[in-house]
């Protein structure tokens, strides 16, 4: 799971086992919502002089201090093992972070953009398709099967959002799978 702070972008990749490895990569990560911070005080408590710095980060006026984004968490469960030619399910994962909530009423969608000879139960996932979505965690279960023996790379885009009792926030992550069979 990779969180960062609006406007900062990063590369990570995190490995999960199907059949030897699944792997969950999140690029470009930011947060789509000006608020500075999920840490500053709600939005009538802003008014005043710059605030300090967040733990881990550097607050300049105008600027939002570095540190994790905790208004969400993203990750990838462990399928079970496949073989070439079976299929395998992969799980994305959304849990709102502390004083969130799932936005249900944005238009929440995962795309995912297969190479050639890998097929996808569904390629287009939206709220309809989600094996839980509720306030609390939204759940897309991913059907693959890899044609072949190898590893194959599935990008892909998860677009929803998250809220406070005062702020909604849009979020955009880019993500690949990466099924492997034996």
């Amino acid at each position: 799971m990779v969180r960062l702070a609006p406007g900062t972008t990063a590369t990570a990749l995190v490995r999960v086992a199907v059949g030897g490895a699944l792997a969950l990569a999140l690029a470009g990560c930011s947060k789509a919502d000006p608020r500075p911070s999920d840490t500053a005080p709600p939005p009538a408590a802003k008014a005043g002089p710059p605030r300090a710095a967040a733990p881990g980060g550097v607050a300049a006026e105008g600027k939002a201090p570095a540190g994790p984004d905790t208004s969400f968490r993203l990750t990838a469960e462990q399928p079970a093992p496949t073989t070439a030619g079976g299929e395998t399910v992969a799980r994305l994962v959304v849990h709102p972070g502390e004083g969130y909530k799932m936005n249900k009423e944005f238009p929440t969608k995962l795309t995912l953009e297969p190479p050639a000879g890998v097929s996808l139960a569904k390629s287009v996932l939206e709220p309809a398709d989600a094996e839980r979505f509720s306030e609390e965690e939204l759940t897309f279960a991913v059907k693959m099967t890899a044609p072949a023996a190898g590893e194959y790379t599935i990008p892909g885009t998860i677009k929803f959002a998250v809220c406070t009792e005062t702020t909604c926030d849009p979020k955009k992550q880019q993500v690949a799978l990466v099924p492997k069979a034996n």
